[in-house]
């Protein structure tokens, strides 16, 4: 079975929106991607003045996550937490990717290495949303970064790049997702690969009604990453749709709530790309 269809498809998590002749683009990305869009992309951000994206992408801002990440002292461990016969199943599971490489930057290259014993070099010792993103972005093996793509195309064209918020409200954000969540997520390790397949087929669709009834035991899909982040991502998008046309970029998991905020607002909210 083809897990990865995307090769011929077009991206549709895109929506047009509009209140008394402003607006712009919201664009909810797959944070890690199988392929690039960079066509699509490059029509979403060319007319825009501002290009909105989570947070920083440079290297430097991505390296403070990642030293961030690795330091968990104190704090409780995912491998700790895990039954032998899980910790077992998992690395047999990862056993087929242990021999690619990433080219999506350096954050993606240290969450995706492999020494011997994966999930106890990756997630001893570490945060436990490290642990987390290093186990399953090696699983899914997609080698790209949607939100990195848009950033280097932004610069290139030179548009004005904006942020929704810094480096440590990420950082906060993600030290909030609960462990209980995580470790369930990792118990349930027989099904990544249907939730892999499912993603990918429903985020090609830009189908969000599917998306939110199969993901709701996803990690990041918590109050911390999810409903105490939209009202924010809203009020920074809002102020730059008021000034000019506008691209935004944020997770597709963000899509939902936005979308409500912006139509209680009186937005109109059309999904579509720019033609």
């Amino acid at each position: 079975m083809n897990l990865f269809p995307w090769r011929e498809k077009q991206l549709k998590t895109i929506w047009r929106v509009e209140k008394n002749g402003r607006g712009g683009y919201l664009v909810g990305t797959a944070h890690f991607s199988p392929l690039r869009f960079q066509k699509t992309l490059r029509r979403l951000i060319l007319g825009a003045e501002t290009v909105l994206f989570e947070g920083p992408l440079d290297q430097e801002s991505m390296d403070e996550v990642a030293r961030y990440g690795s330091r968990g002292e104190g704090l409780p461990s995912v491998y700790d937490a895990l039954d032998p016969a899980v910790i077992g199943g998992i690395n047999r599971l990862l056993a087929p990717q242990f021999n690619a490489v990433s080219t999506a930057g350096p954050v993606l290259n240290l969450l995706l290495a492999k020494p011997a014993g994966f999930l106890e070099a990756r997630t001893r010792g570490v945060r436990p949303w490290m642990a987390f993103f290093a186990t399953w972005t090696a699983f899914l093996n997609w080698r790209h970064s949607m939100d990195l793509e848009a950033f280097q195309i932004a610069g290139k064209l030179g548009k004005r790049i904006e942020y929704l918020e810094t480096i440590p409200d990420q950082l906060n954000a993600l030290d909030g997702i609960p462990f209980e969540r995580i470790v369930h997520y990792f118990n349930r390790y027989r099904h990544w690969d249907s939730h892999r397949e499912f993603f990918s087929r429903v985020f090609l669709a830009g189908d969000l009604e599917s998306y939110l009834s199969r993901t709701g035991e996803f990690p990041t899909r918590c109050d911390a990453i999810i409903g105490r982040r939209d009202p924010v991502f809203f009020q920074g998008i809002r102020r730059a749709f008021e000034r000019g046309p506008t691209t935004a970029f944020v997770g597709v998991g963000h899509i939902p709530g936005l979308q409500k905020l912006f139509l209680d607002d009186g937005y109109r909210v059309i999904q579509g790309e720019p033609c």
